[in-house]
């Protein structure tokens, strides 16, 4: 809750404006808090060429290459065409995002859980203006022969559009195995959450920067398409339109744990 707070109170977080590059060091910051007794992690800035804001990576590194991606964008904006200055406080879309990604890695730093695999968070920049962000870092893995076995985008976690589903899978730009075993986690460990699966109808997040490099991802979205968040992308994109709590997230930062955990048996 604290974190969608905090992130909300940035006039924007928008890839072009001051305050975006301050949140991506607020972002920076907050994840090395949380692994600064660890010798295993690391936390570095992936600085674009285009534009000032950073996108933000947390390494733990396991014993092996082999490496498990849980992402979701940290920019907001206002407008179609947003803009620097504009007020774009993106609560929802993607403060959510982030903060559950932050409390997955505070529950693992608080266990002390020590991955086999390497585990890589990640806090995208310019999603907003066409998933700039991701899709450098995706294109620069690919490259690279990185070996990722597994990416979760988390965008937009904390407004439950309807009673029919808790969690949404969506089918386009994912991998249709990987979200059948997301699924399955839900199945184990959420109990009785209630899950299924929409389209986005086209490329709608940063998951789809590393399908098409060819990488499984999957994106378990808030709602369906038609009951999702409408306020995004406006000034009204605040905390009291999930009423104020973070109950909702909590469910994504469950799911995103054994994601995580399961992948990297």
């Amino acid at each position: 809750l604290s974190m969608i707070q905090k992130l909300s109170t940035f006039n924007n977080r928008y890839y072009k404006s001051p305050t975006g590059v301050e949140s991506a060091k607020f972002i920076y910051e907050k994840w090395k808090s949380l692994t600064s007794m660890r010798n295993d992690a690391k936390i570095e800035y992936f600085n674009h060429s285009s534009w000032n804001q950073p996108s933000v990576i947390l390494t733990i590194q396991g014993a092996t290459p082999e490496t498990v991606v849980l992402g979701g964008h940290q920019d907001s904006i206002s407008g179609y065409f947003g803009g620097s200055s504009a007020r774009a406080p993106g609560a929802d879309d993607n403060a959510s995002g982030i903060a559950t990604i932050t409390e997955v890695i505070r529950v693992l730093m608080q266990n002390d859980y020590r991955p086999t695999k390497t585990i890589k968070f990640m806090a995208y920049a310019a999603e907003e203006v066409g998933l700039l962000g991701s899709k450098e870092i995706a294109t620069d893995y690919k490259k690279r022969s990185e070996p990722v076995i597994g990416v979760m985008q988390l965008d937009m976690t904390n407004f439950k559009g309807n009673d029919e589903f808790d969690i949404v899978m969506m089918t386009d730009y994912t991998n249709n195995e990987q979200n059948k075993f997301v699924g399955k986690l839900a199945d184990t460990y959420l109990g009785t959450l209630k899950w299924g699966y929409d389209r986005c109808g086209y490329g709608c997040s940063d998951h789809a920067s590393w399908h098409n490099q060819g990488y499984p991802a999957s994106i378990p979205f808030e709602a369906t398409m038609s009951d999702m968040n409408h306020n995004i992308h406006t000034n009204r994109d605040t905390l009291d339109v999930s009423n104020n709590t973070a109950s909702h997230a909590a469910k994504f930062a469950k799911l995103a744990l054994s994601f995580v955990i399961e992948l990297d048996r």
